[in-house]
């Protein structure tokens, strides 16, 4: 499963969550982008459906330890956040290969795929995520999404109310924009890296 092309794959995948995430949680936008190469590494290895979750969660919960260590100490908690986005990349989202990786780029399929399995990941991190904002942090983590949780505070909505709300306001367009990065960056893979994520042939000697 872990073979050396997917192995690469993940550490080029984790370097990229690392990267975008920490510059986001720097500047305080009310996003993320944080899971690019987790969606990314799913793209890969597709069609090997587990191999993709295994590789993708890897991917996504190294760049969450090491935001943790360096910068974000909240990110490491969020590791069920991190599955069910290697889970919803490498069952649905991967789905959509064949149509990231046409030419011509077929626009209103390919915004139309990004837009609905964007949203159904955003929907599904947004959920997974707030009991951990709620009940482990308090609504408080630091990312610029803790502002829009304050609005909603502000609105008298109760905390988890207020979490879950501000979850679903930002996960799916955090998300689209995740997916659409990811699916141009697969796009733009030379063909013969992502033949090296084909699990390798038994010998027949």
């Amino acid at each position: 499963m872990l073979t050396t092309p997917r192995l690469v794959a993940i550490a080029l995948c984790a370097a990229l969550n690392f990267a975008i995430g920490n510059i986001v949680y720097l500047i305080k936008l009310p996003i993320y982008l944080d899971s690019i190469g987790t969606i990314l590494c799913a793209l890969l290895i597709f069609p090997d459906r587990l191999a993709a979750i295994v590789c993708a969660f890897i991917a996504g919960f190294i760049s969450a330890i090491l935001t943790g260590l360096v910068l974000n100490p909240f990110l490491p908690w969020f590791s069920l956040t991190v599955l069910s986005i290697a889970a919803v990349s490498a069952l649905l989202t991967a789905r959509a290969t064949y149509t990231f990786r046409m030419r011509p780029l077929p626009v209103v399929p390919f915004a139309g795929k990004v837009l609905l399995y964007g949203l159904i990941t955003g929907v599904v991190s947004a959920v997974v995520s707030a009991p951990v904002v709620v009940y482990l942090f308090g609504g408080v983590t630091g990312s610029g999404s803790t502002f829009v949780v304050a609005l909603f505070l502000k609105t008298g909505q109760q905390l988890l109310d207020s979490v879950v709300l501000a979850g679903l306001a930002t996960d799916p367009v955090d998300k689209i924009a995740e997916v659409l990065l990811a699916a141009l960056l697969y796009r733009a893979t030379p063909r013969e890296f992502i033949a090296m994520m084909a699990p390798a042939k038994p010998s027949t000697a």
